[in-house]
């Protein structure tokens, strides 16, 4: 029979995609969108591998196996492998559903303290990672094109951080995506792959009881989930 897992191992498994958020960059092998969807799919290590019982003063030395009671019929346990996670879902056309769920609200948060704290790094789980973009865009030296976007995106968040005197008391509320989802054929916007792509997001916040927003440009979709291609307007 496999033991149950307790309490407070079942808490550590649901963890999955909130606690790896801040990973969004990593290598995504065409078949995994960032870290963090990777991340959600690794088992967690059982109580026992983490530190072995400590042995009691009456066990037999290690040279020693145990003492077994020859008219018994019990059977020494055996321990049981924990059962794999299954790996999130993977289309080599990039069409999977776009999904706005808590990790798109967590990855948009993060946004909003990179503007808060004038820190573009901060923001960086929301941005559209760059080992996908090379083979989805089909320009030339896509590798370069993303890090000329990437260095706009910068720019854009100084410029946000630079549109209040104070960004004290500043509360998270939501980001909502902006136009109706549209899927983009390979071929219709200088891309190798197909992508769904939103227009004029609104993140969401609020100062001392009032709502207020500013304009996330463009997102597109990788594996089913939104990246930020354009903050602000795109200047050529």
């Amino acid at each position: 029979m496999i033991p149950l897992l307790s309490p407070h191992l079942r808490a550590l498994s649901g963890l999955g995609l909130g606690l790896l958020l801040g990973c969004a960059n990593s290598s995504p092998q065409l078949g995994a969108p960032s870290a963090i969807v990777a991340a959600s799919a690794a088992p967690i290590a059982s109580a026992s591998a983490v530190a072995p019982p400590a042995m009691s003063a009456s066990a037999p030395p290690a040279s020693e196996p145990p003492l077994v009671d020859a008219g018994s019929d019990a059977s020494p346990p055996v321990a049981a492998a924990a059962p794999a996670e299954a790996a999130p879902p993977f289309a080599a056309d990039n069409k999977l559903p776009p999904t706005e769920g808590p990790e798109l609200q967590v990855r948009a948060k993060g946004l909003l303290e990179a503007v808060i704290q004038d820190d573009p790094k901060l923001g960086d789980a929301f941005w559209f990672p760059k080992e996908p973009f090379i083979p989805l865009k089909d320009v030339k030296g896509p590798d370069k094109y993303w890090e000329q976007l990437h260095r706009t995106y910068g720019t854009d968040v100084h410029a946000l951080h630079k549109k209040r005197k104070s960004w004290s008391g500043v509360v998270f509320e939501k980001f909502e995506i902006g136009s109706k989802p549209k899927w983009v054929k390979p071929g219709e916007e200088a891309n190798k792959i197909g992508y769904h792509r939103s227009f004029r997001g609104k993140l969401h916040y609020a100062v001392d009881g009032k709502s207020e927003s500013f304009e996330v440009r463009t997102v597109i979709t990788w594996q089913g989930l939104w990246y930020i291609t354009h903050l602000s307007k795109f200047k050529k």
